[in-house]
């Protein structure tokens, strides 16, 4: 067998002619190419695959690490926040504590005369050394422990303080209801307690009170704190105030040009109640004064003179 190819050039026309070995060898080369391109090919191919599914596994395993970090950090964050809110709740009552405190402490400073020594109202004085280079930040349990420790013994002097102070008030507020002085800033004794001769019919009759004249107009003084139980008129008292100072004692004070105050009304020692008078059963403007324990009627006089 035996093939001929022609081929036309410009230079003319050639001829190649291939007998059947040459035809053989040529058909066996070109069939080893096309199976060697397809191993190739299908190798780059599963080795592209692998790759890609190697890829696709490693981009999910990240993703599941990136999550997961994510969450413990979410979670961490929560702690934190957690933590915080509540080292502030407790800062903010540990705070108002130690206001009352400072409140408490200044008052009673006060009352006693010491405020200049203490001076609440400064910040405290305190120092130190430079830092060590030991110096460790303490962590979240021992800020907390600290702060426990803290609030008990600011809770502990919260509760002394509290009993310093009613001690101290309680010894003005009894200072302050203890009757004591005469119901007038300026005037005399114009008729004791006791028997007298009565300045309208002449006859020795009982005196529960003591007479103060003054002039028509001027101030009429509590002699104790205590609170208004009644105001108005009164048959032979004229314009009449009694105040309740407590532990079964009361003041009256009669015959008032105007009274100042109403039933009720919270009065401190020395508050101007009302304006001499000469109202109800009376000569002149004068203040008929009486002192009173559990309705009994007592000498004004020894009260007069504490």
């Amino acid at each position: 067998m035996r093939i001929t190819l022609i081929k036309s050039t410009q230079q003319g026309i050639k001829a190649l002619e291939m007998n059947r070995a040459k035809i053989i060898a040529t058909l066996i080369l070109a069939a080893l190419t096309l199976v060697t391109i397809v191993v190739i090919t299908v190798a780059v191919t599963k080795w592209s695959v692998q790759q890609n599914l190697v890829s696709e596994a490693a981009i999910n395993q990240w993703s599941q690490e990136l999550n997961t970090q994510r969450q413990q950090l979410a979670s961490a964050k929560a702690r934190s926040e957690q933590q915080i809110q509540a080292l502030s709740s407790r800062l903010a009552t540990m705070q108002a504590h130690i206001l009352r405190l400072d409140a408490v402490g200044n008052r009673v400073a006060n009352d006693m005369g010491i405020a200049d020594e203490f001076a609440f109202n400064d910040k405290p004085a305190i120092g130190g050394a430079e830092a060590s280079e030991t110096a460790i930040t303490p962590s979240f349990n021992e800020v907390s422990s600290s702060l426990d420790k803290l609030e008990n013994s600011i809770l502990a002097q919260e509760q002394q303080l509290s009993a310093l102070e009613a001690i101290v008030f309680d010894k003005d507020i009894n200072a302050e209801q203890k009757i004591s002085g005469r119901p007038i800033k300026k005037g005399w004794l114009s008729s004791p307690y006791g028997n007298r001769a009565d300045p309208f019919t002449g006859k020795k009759d009982w005196h529960p009170g003591i007479d103060f004249a003054a002039l028509s107009g001027s101030e009429v003084i509590a002699t104790a704190a205590g609170v208004v139980t009644s105001v108005g008129v009164k048959s032979g008292y004229g314009k009449f105030i009694e105040i309740n100072h407590g532990d079964g004692y009361s003041t009256r004070y009669a015959h008032n040009k105007e009274l100042l105050v109403e039933k009720g009304d919270m009065i401190k020692k020395g508050q101007v109640i009302a304006k001499v008078g000469n109202t109800g059963r009376s000569t002149g403007p004068h203040v008929h004064y009486e002192v009173m324990r559990n309705g009994r009627k007592l000498n004004p006089y020894r009260y007069i003179k504490q």
